[in-house]
């Protein structure tokens, strides 16, 4: 194989990391918008209409109220949102690429937990002839639930292309340095 093979090759492989890289950083965006939408879209819920509802979006549970906002689901959205931005401003380096699969599992954990064990709601009462009345309410995976999990393997996919970018620039510095030390120098030249 002559010069112009192996110099088609680094280019390949050099943008080969440059797409993946950038594929690492617009995957957190797909998160955040998938996160965005269980705002509003339940991820958990309970489906009776009629009754008392049980429903768990990004935020916590739904309809929010501002005086009952779960420091959980709040300090979950700010790690998102801060891992989505740096994804930018880190051009998704190696560190980022960790923290990213991180999350990512996290979120998988944290959804895992909200499956085993659900919110529920208990009740009993009497009718006004002393008929006893009563039932439970059980929140179930909804809808927010395929999105919660979407925007999780979108964190891990985004880190590990950022891992595979970042291995690559490292192989394409390390050829061109082997390079450049094989060039005669001195008097050899």
């Amino acid at each position: 194989m002559g010069r112009a093979g192996r110099g088609s090759t680094r280019t390949t492989t050099t943008e080969l990391g440059r797409r993946l890289k950038v594929v690492a950083q617009v995957l957190p965006v797909a998160t955040v918008a998938c996160w965005a939408i269980t705002i509003v879209v339940p991820v958990l819920d309970s489906g009776e209409p009629d009754s008392l509802r049980i429903r768990v979006t990004s935020l916590g549970y739904s309809p929010i109220d501002m005086n009952d906002l779960d420091e959980a689901y709040l300090l979950l959205w700010a790690v998102v949102l801060i891992v989505a931005v740096t994804a930018w401003l880190l051009e998704a380096s190696r560190w980022w690429s960790v923290a990213a699969i991180v999350l990512g599992t996290v979120l998988s954990l944290r959804l895992l937990q909200m499956i085993v064990d659900p919110p529920y709601l208990v009740w009993e009462g009497q009718t006004s002839s002393g008929t006893p009345t009563g039932g439970m309410e059980v929140a179930y995976p909804a809808l927010g639930f395929g999105l919660w999990v979407l925007g999780s393997l979108c964190f891990i996919a985004a880190g590990v292309c950022g891992l595979i970018a970042d291995a690559q620039r490292t192989r394409d510095r390390r050829l061109r340095i082997k390079r450049r030390m094989r060039r005669p120098h001195g008097t050899e030249a």
